[in-house]
Order: structure tokens, then sequence, then C-alpha cells
């Protein structure tokens, strides 16, 4: 998967690209094995630049893989809390994707037993 990051208002120090890393890593286990196309852009900043204090840092993931779409944002007073929270986001609508395709896979393969029934009872 590749990780894109921007900084926005704000300095990119090694700290915060170390911590964003290991959040990525987290959400790699979500990703097929086999999507090489994988594309995660990562946004960090400020929303304003006179604000001493309130929800002034803003974090985005946006993430195009071959299951969809996925875009979370956060606005935390604190870069790590925004960064944990869109991951938080993130995870829960890889897991909702993910639950929603095993679903739809078991219910085939459901229809699929039942007909093999049907064909073996007459």
């Amino acid at each position: 998967m590749q990780t894109h990051i921007k900084a926005t208002s704000i300095v990119l120090t090694p700290a915060i690209t170390d911590y964003i890393d290991k959040k990525v890593a987290s959400l790699q286990k979500f990703i097929s094995k086999d999507d090489t196309s994988a594309d995660l852009a990562v946004e960090i900043g400020r929303t304003t630049g006179h604000h001493k204090s309130g929800d002034v840092f803003r974090a985005e993931f946006n993430l195009h893989s071959k299951d969809g779409n996925f875009f979370a944002v956060a606005e935390r007073s604190d870069v790590y809390t925004a960064l944990d929270e869109v991951k938080d986001e993130l995870l829960d609508a890889l897991r909702a994707k993910k639950g929603r395709r095993l679903k739809l896979l078991r219910r085939g393969q459901l229809r699929i037993k039942e007909l093999i029934r049907g064909f073996y009872q007459e």
C-alpha cells in the first residue's frame, strides 16, 4: 500500500511520521494482500493559524483500493489524538465493508447448498 503524507500549516516531524506509519500498519490487515493499487493519502494540519485552544488540528485519511474508496476526518486539540480518531473511524468503515462482503459470500454459499440439496431429494 502506497502512503502519501501531506502537512498543512505545521512542520512534519519524524515523530509524527513514525506515529502515522504505526497507525497505517494497523490498517494493512484489512487491505487485500493481492491489492497492489491501494493508495492512502494522509493529510494533517492546523485548521486555523490564530487559535491557541480547541479543535485546531485536523487529520484525514483517504484510502483508494479495489474494495472501494474510504474517507475519514477528525478535528481534535492534539495531532496524535486526531490521528487516533481518524484511524479508528477508517477501521470501522473497513470492518463494515469486510463484514458485508463475507455476509454476501456466505449467503451465496447457502443458496448453492440449498440448490444441491433440492436436486438430491427428488
